[in-house]
């Protein structure tokens, strides 16, 4: 009597299901070993030369492994420093409007693409997407004449403005596909009611695309706090900068600031991400994931 059951031979290149599952998992052992050294291990060093002496990187380099003896938190104290307090707090409010407007705008151009109808609509959508085509510096050079007529130059606000468009594309598509995905009855439902568009859209519309909204707003801030090209070009007065080139231009002139400072600043513009990432990374795969219709 025949069975289903395939043979040990019936691999899909010929090795054998065990023998092609043995090398599936050896395949995923190397891919995560890769992305330790690629990923992880760069986060680790800047850790370890952060709580370093500069005694100790400076006579005879960085360890692999903290000692009791080498390790110090007086590195940390840089950010003290009245210069790089600055550029952290300029940071801070440039990243937090770009989330805020990213999110409001990407939310109601979400909404509107999903529930309205026009001309074009889909092709408009994916008009959006172009602006990635193009590299930073060519598009902060116009910006740079555009914003110096306008007066937003060496402004956090018009940093804010020039980091939401180019975050804006993505955060639209993703908005407009998620909403996509509810059901316009339970609007109509509530029209029904009594509610009217905008109760709708803020009690049931706002609620359910939670997922969106948070990895949209990842997706802003990491772009926003990660920044170097748009502050760089757009914000060349010292005072307006912001962390990364700020402490470019501060190893530029000389300023006296050893290599275990820039680490620890590193290390403490780097964790926030990490954390915000961690804690949110259920909603974030929930909001790239397109429900079915």
């Amino acid at each position: 009597m025949s069975t289903d059951t395939p043979s040990d031979t019936d691999g899909i290149f010929g090795l054998g299901y065990r023998a092609e599952e043995k090398l599936f998992s050896r395949l995923k052992q190397i891919s995560a070993a890769i992305f330790v050294v690629v990923g992880v291990f760069p986060i680790y060093w800047m850790l370890q030369a952060s709580l370093t002496t500069r005694e100790r990187a400076s006579s005879s380099g960085i360890s692999w492994f903290p000692t009791p003896e080498t390790f110090t938190l007086e590195n940390y104290e840089v950010l003290t420093n009245p210069d790089v307090a600055l550029y952290v707090i300029n940071s801070i409010v440039v990243t937090l409007g770009t989330i805020i407007l990213v999110v409001l705008i990407s939310l109601i151009a979400g909404y509107g693409l999903a529930r309205f109808n026009m001309p074009q609509k889909e092709n408009f959508a994916r008009f959006l997407l172009l602006g990635y085509l193009f590299s930073p510096i060519v598009l902060g050079v116009p910006l740079y004449l555009i914003w110096q007529n306008l007066g937003l130059l060496n402004t956090r606000l018009g940093l804010i403005i020039a980091l939401t468009a180019i975050s804006m594309p993505f955060a639209v598509w993703l908005m407009w596909k998620y909403i996509q995905t509810i059901p316009e009855a339970m609007e109509e439902s509530a029209w029904v009611a009594g509610a009217s568009r905008w109760q709708g859209f803020r009690d049931i519309i706002i609620p359910q695309t939670q997922p969106a909204i948070i990895a949209a707003a990842l997706f802003a801030f990491a772009l926003a706090w990660n920044d170097f090209t748009f502050a760089q070009i757009l914000l060349p007065a010292n005072e307006a900068s912001t962390f990364a080139p700020g402490v470019f231009r501060l190893i530029q002139r000389g300023y006296d600031i050893a290599r275990v400072d820039v680490m620890a600043v590193s290390m403490a513009m780097t964790l926030p991400p990490l954390i915000f990432a961690y804690f949110m990374q259920s909603y974030l795969l929930k909001g790239f994931q397109i429900r079915s219709l």
